[in-house]
Parts: structure tokens; sequence; C-alpha cells
């Protein structure tokens, strides 16, 4: 990261594990819905509401 000139913030693992938890329970949800996985160029939007969902090639 620092060759990239790139700062590097990585929280406290107890901080962590919740939101992957739920992240990953509405992916199995969508992916068992009949949703194909993103692929990983598929970007994140860490602004959007915890009301919206993201789902690749998707507007909204």
């Amino acid at each position: 990261a620092a060759a990239a000139g790139v700062t590097v913030r990585i929280p406290p693992l107890s901080l962590c594990t919740d939101n992957g938890a739920i992240i990953a329970a509405l992916a199995s949800e969508l992916i068992m819905a009949g949703r194909a996985p993103s692929t990983m160029a598929f970007g994140a939007d860490s602004t959007l509401p915890i009301t919206d969902i993201q789902v690749a090639g998707e507007a909204g």
C-alpha cells in the first residue's frame, strides 16, 4: 500500500464481524433467489443508505 501511495486503515476485528455477517447473509439470500454473484469488478458504495441494495447490472 505504501508503494502505491495509499494509506490502509483496518479496524479491529471486533468491529468488522457483524457487518460481514450481515452482508454475507444478504448475499446468500440473493444467490438462493437466483441472482448471480457479483464479480470482483463490482464496486462498493459506502454512502448508500442501509435500506438500499445495490445489485450488479441494476440501478437503484
